[in-house]
């Protein structure tokens, strides 16, 4: 009778075939190679073995290979199933970013809109239950940064490329989830998943696509979008997180650039307040980074991706 190992063996067998097909474009033999990992899975479930490391990484395979397959319920499902059998054996956490990596995927795609907040809250709640030190409700894992990056990412993914799902409620709804992913991030100032630049880019994105800016924009969200903008700002500098990335995105939002400029010019006040609004305005966009506080982007600076002109 096979063990633990033996599945394991096999299951990886064809996870790696997966992820041949898929590096190939061939997404049909990917799925196939995937249906035939989770079926060996469930016939491991069947047997009378007792539930290891070993057995979890089985799960593991298979969320993974689902994943990368871009089906995000499915792999969401089987993790899920790995949790409720671990009992309290470690988790492992890129099983979860798989997952959530996979959800801020394929909900760029999604049309339905009412399908999205339930789907949201579901990969919210996931987050929220990653807690190795717990009690018996919660997951034996814990998030890192990039599992709330995924989050927010996912919260303005229908809305990054398109303005077809557009519904002010839906994505007020979607906001108040991803910054209240962004608020847990900062609760603790000694955890695995304080924000990095990444973070920010995200945050600003979130709030340009979630809050767009129109010429009907009334004035409450005007007011909300300036204070959110205000707030995220400000954390990101006080980390040294500013990146070009996050402050071409942050400029874009503002139809009117003195409004811009005002904001920059609010946190720099306690750095440079003897620069004015026109010589703010007056410097090239792609220069303005390099005008503004060394220690806004002490950190984010080195991060070569997020600062390249126009993301």
């Amino acid at each position: 009778q096979p063990d633990q190992y033996s599945f394991l063996m096999a299951i990886n067998a064809w996870a790696n075939a997966a992820s041949a097909a898929v590096s190939t474009g061939k997404v049909s033999d990917g799925q196939f190679a995937a249906d035939h990992a989770e079926e060996l899975l469930k016939r491991l479930q069947k047997q009378m073995l007792s539930t290891n490391k070993t057995t979890i990484a089985c799960y593991g395979a298979v969320i993974r290979t689902w994943a990368s397959l871009g089906r995000a319920e499915r792999a969401q499902k089987v993790l899920e199933e790995m949790v409720e059998i671990s009992g309290r054996l470690p988790l492992d956490l890129i099983h979860f970013n798989a997952v959530f990596d996979a959800w801020a995927q394929d909900l760029a795609s999604v049309k339905d809109v009412d399908k999205l907040i339930p789907r949201l809250s579901g990969i919210h709640d996931l987050l929220m239950k990653m807690d190795s030190g717990g009690g018996y409700q919660s997951y034996n894992v814990d998030p890192d940064t990039s599992s709330f990056n995924h989050v927010i990412r996912a919260c303005y993914a229908p809305w990054a490329s398109s303005r077809a799902h557009s519904d002010e409620s839906t994505q007020h709804e979607a906001l108040d989830i991803a910054y209240d992913a962004f608020t847990k991030m900062n609760q603790d100032y000694n955890s695995s998943h304080r924000p990095d630049a990444h973070t920010y880019a995200h945050m600003f994105k979130a709030v340009a696509c979630l809050l767009p800016s129109t010429t009907n924009t009334a004035p409450d969200t005007h007011s909300e979008k300036y204070g959110l903008l205000k707030t995220t700002l400000h954390a990101c500098c006080r980390d040294g997180h500013l990146t070009k990335s996050s402050l071409w995105i942050l400029r874009k939002m503002f139809p009117v650039e003195d409004e811009f400029a005002e904001l920059l010019l609010t946190q720099m006040e306690q750095h440079h307040g003897d620069i004015s609004k026109e010589k703010l305005l007056s410097i090239p966009e792609d220069r303005l980074h390099a005008f503004l506080p060394d220690e806004w982007s002490r950190k984010g600076g080195k991060n070569k991706s997020l600062n390249k002109h126009r993301q």
